[in-house]
């Protein structure tokens, strides 16, 4: 009986309704409990059963909500901020979102240059770098 009175009032009252119990809808919690336990085919185990599983289903169903909602700001801020580019004209720049030098080792001066250049130009790449701004991140010396 106490893990009725923890529960939600939506919770109660869906557990009402999947019971076969008439809920009036201004009713209170307290109603909602009296209504629950005094049904003659009250079940303590039944019942706990399946208010825990309307309140998961609750609970997911939150969770999707707002994780949509999370996803619509996302792709809203994405539409402003190619609405920006495009009046604006100019290309973002855009930062790498792994640190190159966590990734490159330092260059041993006793090791083959060439080795370390073409690691650089992978890691570059894998990074999505811009031509441009790659020699800015080429870190030869101690």
């Amino acid at each position: 009986m106490s893990f009725l009175s923890r529960a939600r009032k939506v919770d109660l009252i869906t557990l009402a309704e999947e019971l076969g119990l008439t809920v009036e809808p201004n009713a209170k919690v307290s109603d909602l409990l009296k209504l629950i336990t005094n049904d003659k085919n009250y079940d303590d185990d039944f019942t706990k059963d399946c208010l825990e599983v309307i309140t998961n289903e609750r609970k997911e169903e939150e969770q999707r909500s707002d994780e949509h909602e999370k996803r619509k700001y996302e792709l809203k801020k994405l539409e402003l901020e190619s609405k920006a580019t495009l009046s604006d004209g100019n290309v973002p720049l855009t930062v790498p979102k792994l640190n190159l030098m966590k990734l490159m080792p330092r260059y041993d001066v006793e090791s083959d240059i060439s080795v370390y250049l073409s690691l650089f130009e992978r890691q570059i790449i894998r990074i999505a770098i811009p031509q441009n701004d790659c020699l800015s991140y080429l870190n030869l010396w101690k």
